[in-house]
């Protein structure tokens, strides 16, 4: 059996087994230094784990991020399906977080952001410790488009 590759250094070895499928997934797709492509993704590959999947559209001048799909556990943590909203407008205290930053790393870097993060409340007034993935990925182009975003709550 092969030995799995080094994890990037963004990315501990502690992290959840999830977050290290998921990453070795996208490390799997790298064709030299180029980033992979969104159209590389396979679901069936990761099956398991599409319910805490995100897909955010990076757009330029100015840089945001608008959700181009969810999984069903980030729904239902949402509390609703926010596929084709901006996350600036989907939460309003979103730019006073730490997210758009790991965003933009990831966006204009083209490496991998980890969180393990604090408790968040959900809409339905739980709360939950976060830990999360962000990876880059292009769309037909050069730069990063399209970051994929793995969630798992506790």
């Amino acid at each position: 059996m092969r030995d799995s590759p080094p994890l990037p250094e963004q990315v501990p070895s502690t992290s959840h087994s999830d977050i290290q499928d998921i990453v070795r997934y996208w490390q799997g797709l790298h064709r030299g230094d180029e980033l992979p492509d969104r159209t590389q993704i396979d679901p069936t590959a990761f099956f398991a784990l599409l319910a805490g999947i995100s897909l955010i559209d990076v757009v330029r001048s100015p840089l945001r991020f608008r959700f181009r799909l969810l999984g069903e556990r980030m729904k239902a943590y949402h509390g609703k399906d926010l596929t084709g909203c901006w996350l600036d407008e989907a939460f309003p205290h979103f730019n006073s977080t730490s997210t758009p930053a790991d965003f933009a790393v990831v966006a204009e870097r083209g490496v991998p952001s980890y969180r393990l993060g604090a408790p968040l409340m959900t809409y339905e007034k739980a709360f939950y410790q976060m830990e999360r993935v962000f990876l880059p990925f292009r769309n037909s182009g050069p730069s990063v488009e399209v970051i994929l975003a793995y969630t798992i709550f506790r």
